[in-house]
């Protein structure tokens, strides 16, 4: 389900998962297609999802759900159920088109309620890859995980027990981001430096290979590959060379 968050401000969009088709909670099994959630929310959100594919599992959680009966979690390479801190449900900001990155100023989520020993984290990253915050908390804790911060693209969240499902997205309503998604190496322009690493990314093609650059970062438009659709946003922001 869909509400306008109470926090008008800072927080009016929440997604509690609760609208789209959902399986069973068995790490390990393979997740049904009519489960996968990756652009479900783009075109009314503005949020895109992935993980170690490049979507995640909608899972009926049933009791100690945040809100509802759903969450969401995890998916490995091979399309299968996990909560495993190695592939961490992901989500990014864009346009409607899944195009151009937008960014949020503040954004928080909640995991299941089931208290168990461990730490749960949530990790905010800029466009260019840049870690803007995060926070770790205790599992056995109700209090939602947030970030507050300026130029929020994309968001991982994971455990350390790798049992954690989570529920409630809530954040700001995206806006066109300030950073250029060319600047992969992160020094305010998009020169020949973000052209080689862009290259090597391109020829990996998949961000779940392991020898692909941590975060991924030329893969702009988060669909967990950098294919043609990346190349086009690259050039773009390479034949301006200046970030704006």
């Amino acid at each position: 389900m869909l509400l306008p968050g109470t926090c008008a401000v800072a927080q009016p969009l929440l997604i509690t998962f609760d609208d789209h088709a959902a399986m069973g909670n068995s790490p390990g099994a393979p997740i049904p297609e009519a489960a996968r959630l990756s652009d479900f929310y783009l075109a009314s959100h503005g949020v895109r999802f992935f993980s170690g594919s490049p979507f995640v599992a909608v899972v009926i959680h049933g009791a100690n759900t945040p809100s509802g009966l759903q969450l969401i979690g995890g998916s490995t390479p091979d399309g299968r159920l996990t909560y495993q801190k190695s592939t961490p449900v992901e989500a990014a900001f864009f346009d409607s088109t899944g195009t151009i990155p937008f960014v949020v100023s503040a954004v928080s989520i909640r995991g299941d309620l089931q208290p168990i020993s461990g730490t749960k984290t949530l990790e905010a990253y800029s466009v260019g890859g840049a870690l803007l915050g995060a926070d770790t908390q205790l599992d056995s804790s109700a209090a939602p995980l947030a970030v507050s911060a300026p130029g929020i693209h994309r968001i991982r969240v994971y455990s350390s027990s790798a049992t954690v499902g989570f529920d409630d997205l809530r954040f700001d309503t995206p806006i066109a981001g300030m950073e250029c998604p060319g600047d992969i190496n992160g020094d305010s322009f998009v020169d020949d430096s973000d052209f080689s690493l862009f290259a090597v990314a391109y020829n990996i093609l998949d961000c779940a290979d392991p020898t692909m650059p941590p975060g991924c970062p030329a893969d702009m438009n988060r669909d967990g590959y950098v294919d043609d659709i990346d190349f086009v946003i690259f050039l773009a922001q390479y034949n301006e060379l200046l970030c704006p």
